[in-house]
C-alpha cells in the first residue's frame, strides 16, 4: 500500500468494523467466529510503496543471531558458504511430490537452514499407539480400522488420542475438519497425526473459516490437497494453544478470501512447513499466502513454496487502525520460495521479534497498492532480522520505513543478502535497499548489484529521519551508489565497496557527485574499486577480499570480506 493511501484506508476499517476484543487466550472456539484478517480485505494489507525502517538490535541479538563463516552455527543454521534447499522439497506420497520443477527452485548456495527437510521425525512420534483408517467408502459406524475404514475425517479426529495416526487415504471429503474442543489434545512427544496417504483431497462444504481448523496443540496434519474451489474461506487456521501442531507437505490453493493460512486469536506455537500455497487471488485486493494476525506468537514458516497470490506471500499484520490487541511476536520466516505475487514476497507491519532468513524471493512488479518491493518493514516493527536472502527481478530489494503510525521501525538489521537484477518497470523505484524512517537500523554485509536506481537510499525523511543508521561492509555495484537525504543524523559508515565510476546523490547537493565529494559530505571510509562479483553466488572478487571493518560478525582470514559472501571459509 502506498504511504498515502494507508492513512484513509486504515480509518476506513476502523470506522466500519465492529472487532471483537480479545484479552486472552479463548476458552471456546466460538468466541470467535472470523479472524481479524478476514475481515479487513476491502482496503488490501498494505505493502511495497515508500516504507521506512527500524532499529538496531541489540547486541545480544546480533551474537545470537549473528552470521559468519561456512559451516554451521549454533542454532542449527548454515553460515555463509554453507548449502540448503529452498522452498518444498519432495516428501513421498504427498501433494508436494508433485510440485514441478522451476526457475529459482534449486538450492541456494549462500547460506540456509539445515538440510533435513520437514515432515520427517522432528515433529512426529517414533511410534504410533494406534492407527485409524478413513476411506471415501468407509462408514462412521464402523471400527475405523484397515478393514472397515471410517467415512469422514470428521469423525475419525473425535476418537483419536495421544500418540495416534489417522490415515486418510485417497479420495476426496466434502467436510470441514474442526480440531477444537470436541477432539483430544496431542501431546509433546505422542502427537495426534493426521495422515493424507496417496494425496486426499478436502473440498468445502457447509462452514465458514478454514477447510481445517486447529486449534489444538501437538496436532501433525501432513499431506493433503485443500482446493478452496474459489470459495471465500481459507484453507487451514491456527487459534490459540497449537504448541507443536503442524500443516505441513500439503498443497493448498483456490481461495478468494483473505489468503491461504493464517493464525490469530492468540494463536501459540503454529508450524507452517514444507507446503505449496498457490493462487489465493481477490483481484485487486489482498489474498496473502500465510497472514500471521495480531495477538499470534511463535510462529515458524519454513520450506514453503508460495507463489501467485493477490497480495504477499507472507504478512506479518500489525494492529494499528484495527484493534488494541498486542502485535505477533517471534515469527520465523526461513527457507521459503515466494515469487510473482501481486504485491510483496514479505511484509512486516507492526510485529515484534521476526527473523526473515534463507529465502529465495524474485517476481515482484509495481501494482496501484505496491511498488514490488521484496521485503517491507514499516509501521513500528521492532527486532527484525532480515538474512542472507537471495532477492531478484523485484522493484526494490528491501524497504524499511515510511508506512507508520506510532513509534518509528526499531532493531532492524539487514546483513548477508544478495540483491540483484532490481528494476523500475510500471513505476517500482528500483532501488536496492532502502531505508526511509527507522531508529538506528544496521544494515551490513549486503551486496547489491544490477539495479535500475540506487544501490542504497538512505535518509530521504517519508515518515520520519533514519537515525543513527550504521552501514557498514557492503558492496555495492550500481551505477548510482547512494541517495542519502538530509535525515540521516548519526550516519555511521566503512568499508562500503563501490564502483570507481559509480555517482552519488545527496540532498544538500545539486548535481550528482563522485566518491571523493561524496566522502568529503561525510559518508565515510567507502572504496571505489571493481568488485569483481562472479557466478549467481556474487562472490566478491581481490577489493573485497579481508578489506572489511570488524563489525562482530564471524570471518575468515585476516580481515571481513565485503559483501554477503564471506571467502576462504
Amino acid at each position: 500500500m502506498n504511504a498515502g493511501a494507508g492513512k484513509g484506508c486504515e480509518r476506513m476499517q476502523r470506522d466500519s468494523l465492529n472487532l471483537p476484543r480479545r484479552r486472552r487466550p479463548a476458552a471456546r472456539w466460538a468466541l470467535l467466529s472470523v479472524p481479524l484478517f478476514a475481515l479487513l480485505t476491502a482496503c488490501g494489507g498494505g505493502g511495497g510503496g515508500v516504507d521506512g525502517a527500524p532499529d538496531t538490535a541489540t547486541e545480544q541479538r546480533r551474537d545470537e543471531r549473528g552470521g559468519g563463516g561456512g559451516g554451521t552455527s549454533g542454532d542449527g543454521t548454515l553460515a555463509p558458504g554453507g548449502s540448503a534447499s529452498i522452498g518444498v522439497q519432495s516428501v513421498a506420497d504427498t501433494p508436494v511430490e508433485a510440485l514441478p520443477e522451476h526457475e529459482g527452485h534449486q538450492p541456494l548456495e549462500a547460506g540456509g537452514p539445515v538440510a533435513a527437510a520437514p515432515g520427517g521425525p522432528d515433529f512426529k512420534s517414533t511410534e504410533t499407539l494406534r492407527e485409524w483408517v478413513v476411506s471415501p467408502e468407509g462408514d462412521d459406524a464402523a471400527a475405523g480400522s484397515a478393514d472397515a475404514p471410517f467415512r469422514t475425517i470428521s469423525h475419525a479426529i473425535t476418537q483419536a488420542s495421544p500418540g495416534d495416526m489417522i490415515r486418510v487415504l485417497a479420495g476426496t471429503y466434502a467436510e470441514k475438519v474442526l480440531i477444537g474442543e470436541q477432539v483430544r489434545a496431542g501431546e509433546p512427544g505422542r502427537p495426534i497425526t493426521l495422515q493424507g496417504e496417496g494425496r486426499p483431497k478436502i473440498v468445502p462444504t457447509d462452514g465458514s473459516l478454514g477447510l481445517i481448523d486447529i486449534a489444538r496443540p501437538h496436532w501433525i496434519v501432513d499431506g493433503f490437497e485443500l482446493d478452496l474451489q474459489g470459495q471465500r474461506r481459507f484453507a487451514v487456521t491456527f487459534q490459540g494453544d497449537v504448541n507443536g501442531s503442524v500443516l505441513a507437505n500439503s498443497d493448498l490453493h483456490s481461495g478468494t478470501l483473505g489468503g491461504g493460512v493464517t493464525t490469530f486469536a492468540y494463536a501459540d506455537g503454529a508450524r507452517i512447513e514444507n507446503n505449496h500455497i498457490h493462487n489465493f487471488d481477490q483481484g485487486s485486493t489482498d489474498s496473502h499466502g500465510v497472514v500471521v494476525q495480531p495477538t499470534s506468537r511463535n510462529v515458524s514458516i519454513r520450506f514453503n513454496d508460495i507463489h501467485n497470490t493477490s497480495g504477499d506471500s507472507v504478512q506479518c499484520l500489525g494492529p494499528e487502525g484495527f484493534s488494541n490487541d498486542p502485535p505477533a511476536q517471534g515469527v520465523i520466516i526461513e527457507a521459503n520460495h515466494f515469487y510473482s505475487t501481486r504485491e510483496n514476497a514479505v511484509d512486516i507491519k507492526t510485529c515484534h521479534d521476526v527473523e526473515i532468513r534463507h529465502n529465495r524471493m524474485h517476481g515482484f512488479q509495481a501494482v496501484d497498492s505496491s511498488k514490488g518491493d521484496a521485503v517491507v518493514v514499516h509501521y513500528s516493527a521492532t527486532n527484525v532480522l532480515v538474512e542472507e536472502n537471495e532477492i531478484y527481478n523485484a522493484g526494490t530489494g528491501i524497504s524499511v520505513g515510511g508506512n507508520r503510525e506510532g513509534p518509528m521501525p526499531s532493531g532492524v538489521v539487514i546483513r548477508r543478502n544478495r540483491i540483484r537484477d532490481i528494476h523500475a518497470d510500471g513505476g517500482a523505484f528500483g532501488h536496492g535497499i532502502r531505508v526511509e524512517n527507522a531508529s538506528a537500523p544496521v544494515v551490513v554485509h549486503n551486496t547489491v548489484t544490477g539495479t535500475a536506481g540506487p544501490g542504497l537510499v538512505l535518509g530521504r525523511g517519508t515518515g520520519g529521519p533514519t537515525e543513527n543508521a550504521e552501514v557498514s561492509n557492503n558492496i555495492v555495484d550500481t551505477a548510482v551508489g547512494v541517495r542519502l537525504g538530509n535525515q540521516a543524523p548519526g550516519l555511521v559508515t566503512s568499508a562500503n565497496l563501490f564502483r570507481p565510476d559509480a555517482t552519488f546523490e545527496h540532498a544538500d547537493a545539486a548535481e550528482p557527485l563522485n566518491l571523493d565529494a561524496f566522502r568529503a559530505m561525510g559518508f565515510g571510509d567507502s572504496l571505489g574499486e571493481d568488485p569483481g562479483l562472479s557466478g549467481e553466488k556474487l562472490s566478491p572478487g581481490p577489493a573485497a577480499v579481508d578489506r572489511g571493518a570488524d563489525r562482530g560478525e564471524a570471518y575468515c582470514g585476516a580481515a571481513p570480506d565485503i559483501g554477503a559472501v564471506e571467502t576462504d571459509c
